[in-house]
């Protein structure tokens, strides 16, 4: 029987990763919380763009979401807040970004089905401007002048 190789990939690592390609004018913050369950790993204001980032690693057998995760990512998406899913798979360079509000689409799916579901695939380099370009655009798209009667 084969045997996969185990990756050394880690959410720790995959944010260690990220980190040294934001932007100088980013505020970030990793939240370790067990108190709110379901709260997203990171905290980013890039460059002014306000987001919430769970990072997530997917193994052979698909990405794992906690139904906290998912229900806080929900809620979140349906009061117009902005998060993502960055996501990594194991043995491969490319990362993905999913909006939030596919919590349930992602939950469980392999990595070629997420491939069709990702917002963005790409060199994580290039994740922070992508996110924040991705913020920019459901902001202007959730903030809406109001309409006068």
């Amino acid at each position: 029987k084969y045997l996969m190789p185990k990756s050394s990939k880690t959410e720790k690592n995959l944010w260690q990763s990220l980190k040294k390609h934001l932007p100088k004018k980013t505020h970030c913050q990793r939240i370790e919380n067990r108190v709110a369950e379901g709260m997203p790993d990171v905290y980013m204001c890039i460059d002014g763009a306000p987001v919430w980032v769970e990072l997530k690693i997917i193994k052979r057998n698909g990405i794992t979401l906690q139904p906290s995760q998912i229900a806080w990512h929900l809620s979140h998406s349906r009061c117009g807040g902005v998060s993502f899913f960055l996501a990594s798979p194991a043995f491969e360079p490319d990362v993905f970004l999913f909006e939030s509000g596919k919590a349930l689409e992602i939950q469980g799916a392999r990595v070629d089905d997420l491939r069709t579901l990702a917002l963005w695939t790409g060199d994580l380099r290039s994740a922070p401007a992508t996110l924040r370009l991705l913020v920019i655009e459901q902001l202007r798209s959730t903030l809406r002048p109001a309409t006068c009667a």
